[in-house]
């Protein structure tokens, strides 16, 4: 039971309540980004059009890796990363690190996008990170992931964004935890029907109930992503190593300090990668070596956790040798309990902690925090709707809810359409968002009434939920035949969900309407008993 006097109450919930309504917008995108996220790793399967299996680095990957090192520039095979895209062809990018024209240090190489069981080279570019194709398999996944991790605002900007919302997510947890007068009953209230504001409120008070534990946690976790890189890592470089930022990550990673440059043969990267399998129990996502072709050569295989397991591992093997070194902590050279604290940081924020199962519950609970967040504009605007000057937030709140769904899809429509004429996937897929939203202002703008408005973006909706797997199929010529004979679980599932969340929105909608015109038929009833 919440021990506020009336007063400091009333100020906190003043706070609480304007707080919400002038970042409402941004936190319901953030927060809807992010419980879509979870599934980040699926959307790019389903928008590729990807096998439903983990890919693997099969028989051959060393041979081929050896022969792309020698054809490439020798200065850029200081570090070389190699893994798979969302469509399970191997990506290796071999690189070093140079000053780019705006002055930043920046990733400069070769990468190759190689067949994933043949390794023959599909493409090949050159050049600075920033600067090589974008990879248009990925460019869905990408997008979204983006947008909830800096709303694409450029660096560092766009993570101070991110990181003042997700403070401001757990403000909003903190004051709701201690305006709530009776928690425990408040999880099991029934809301009431005897009017639409206590309706409202009761299950606005019901949702953020439950989804407390959950805020507190992704607004936590949220923020320190943010904030780690963007603000802590160059005030700690410069307050404890004179603004040296490679230097810190060296001592905090634990970066070999003797180097060796003798030139000396890479060891079998097939043979490493059993080897890792064989420790780790999974198979690794992710293949580092450092110092390819010297003799102080290291070789990291990242693996997602196995069954029962929270958190996935980092191995180390000798770059000559390729015997095993053992595991890599996140932070240091030995493992501690601060490290093992912040490896806990990355599963608790995306839920990926307990497979299927933890990422459905983080998807659940992060549209009742939507949700909340949606209830608490309408509850702090129907307070207000008799005042003129508080109209227009009805819509506004109307387009957030509905409009940005809507540019979501129309960003996966437009994925699929450029790829299909050979235009600008990644261009085109961030572009659509920004006119699909934009047309949803409009539509805010001119519509007659608010329940127009929200009938035109709820059926849009509808239709771009129903029609992006159509379009998925026709564009890609990928029909559920081939995928059954595939065994393509994924991308049927993403298929099935967008259809059943049209088929959800379809009947809300009939229900909504149906209420409207209720209550509209009860209007003269009453009016002829007063």
């Amino acid at each position: 039971m919440s021990r506020l006097s009336k007063e400091p109450t009333k100020r906190l919930l003043a706070v609480h309540g304007w707080t919400g309504t002038v970042l409402g917008a941004f936190l319901y995108l953030i927060i809807l980004t992010g419980a879509i996220a979870v599934f980040a790793h699926e959307i790019g399967v389903w928008s590729a059009g990807a096998a439903d299996q983990h890919a693997e680095f099969g028989p051959g990957f060393d041979a081929q890796m050896k022969t792309l090192a020698a054809s490439v520039n020798p200065e850029h095979l200081d570090e070389v990363q190699f893994f798979h895209n969302p469509a399970g062809q191997v990506v290796a990018f071999f690189h070093s690190h140079g000053e780019n024209a705006a002055g930043q240090l920046e990733d400069v190489g070769t990468r190759f996008v190689l067949d994933a069981e043949t390794y023959d080279v599909i493409q090949r570019d050159e050049g600075f990170r920033s600067e090589l194709p974008s990879d248009d398999t990925g460019a869905l996944e990408n997008f979204i992931v983006q947008l909830h991790i800096n709303l694409h605002i450029p660096h560092p900007w766009g993570l101070y964004a991110t990181g003042l919302l997700g403070f401001v997510m757990l403000y909003a947890a903190v004051s709701g935890l201690l305006l709530h007068k009776h928690l425990i009953k408040d999880i099991f209230v029934a809301p009431r029907l005897s009017s639409r504001l206590l309706n409202r409120r009761d299950r606005h008070i019901l949702a953020g109930s439950w989804s407390l534990p959950f805020g507190f946690i992704l607004a936590f976790t949220g923020a320190f992503f943010s904030f780690a890189t963007s603000l802590g890592l160059p005030i700690v470089a410069m307050v404890a190593f004179g603004g040296d930022q490679e230097k810190l990550i060296e001592t905090v990673v634990g970066a070999p300090t003797v180097e060796d440059d003798t030139p000396a043969l890479l060891a079998n990267l097939d043979n490493v990668i059993d080897l890792s399998v064989a420790e780790a129990g999974t198979t690794p996502t992710f293949i580092a070596v450092s110092h390819w072709g010297r003799a102080d050569a290291a070789i990291t295989t990242f693996h997602p956790a196995k069954e029962g397991a929270l958190v996935g591992a980092t191995h180390l093997f000798g770059g000559t040798t390729g015997d095993y070194q053992g595991i890599k902590p996140i932070v240091g050279t030995k493992q501690s309990a601060s490290g093992d604290l912040l490896s806990l940081i990355g599963p608790l924020h995306f839920g990926n902690f307990g497979g299927l199962i933890s990422k459905i519950v983080w998807l659940s609970l992060g549209l009742a925090s939507c949700y909340v967040t949606i209830t608490g504009l309408q509850l702090w605007m129907q307070r207000r709707e008799e005042e003129k000057a508080w109209r227009w937030m009805s819509r506004a709140i109307s387009v957030t809810t509905f409009g940005t769904p809507l540019a979501l899809v129309g960003s996966g429509l437009a994925f699929f359409a450029a790829g299909a004429v050979g235009a600008s996937v990644s261009y085109w897929t961030a572009a659509a968002f920004v006119i699909v939203a934009g047309l949803a202002i409009v539509v805010g703008f001119v519509a007659p009434s608010r329940e127009h408005l929200r009938r035109w973006l709820v059926n849009a909706l509808i239709g771009g939920l129903v029609t992006t797997p159509v379009a998925r199929m026709i564009f890609t010529g990928s029909d559920w035949l081939q995928l059954f004979a595939e065994r393509n679980a994924t991308v049927i599932g993403v298929d099935l969900v967008l259809w059943a969340c049209a088929a959800y929105l379809f009947w809300s909608n009939r229900v909504a309407k149906q209420a409207a015109n209720d209550t509209l038929a009860a209007k003269p009833t009453r009016l002829a008993v007063e």
